[in-house]
């Protein structure tokens, strides 16, 4: 019987141990959770400041490409009425003779 008694009390105190343990690791682990915490949202935060330059980025880069067609079409119009330039000073001339 007294052998009963003696496990039993050798369980508890087992579990007494293992309470004792996990509070100590739990002290031990929660600032590094914590800190761990904190880079997370550091590095979520430099995120979505990066996502919204990448944004920012786009829009400047579709503005850019509007301006470059824009010029493009201004330029091939310029580049046209150069090249009807020699027929209309014939034509002037023509009239002139006249």
């Amino acid at each position: 019987m007294w052998i009963l008694y003696v496990s039993i009390g050798l369980i508890v105190i087992a579990i007494g141990m293992l309470a004792v343990s996990l509070m100590k690791t739990v002290k031990t682990t929660r600032p590094i959770v914590n800190e761990m915490n904190h880079t997370v949202a550091s590095i979520q935060s430099s995120m979505d400041k990066i996502s919204s330059e990448a944004t920012q980025l786009q829009e400047t880069q579709g503005e850019i490409q509007g301006d470059i067609e824009y010029k493009k079409t201004a330029i091939n119009h310029m580049v046209q009425e150069a090249k009807r330039t020699p027929e209309i000073m014939k034509e002037f001339v023509k009239n002139m003779k006249k």
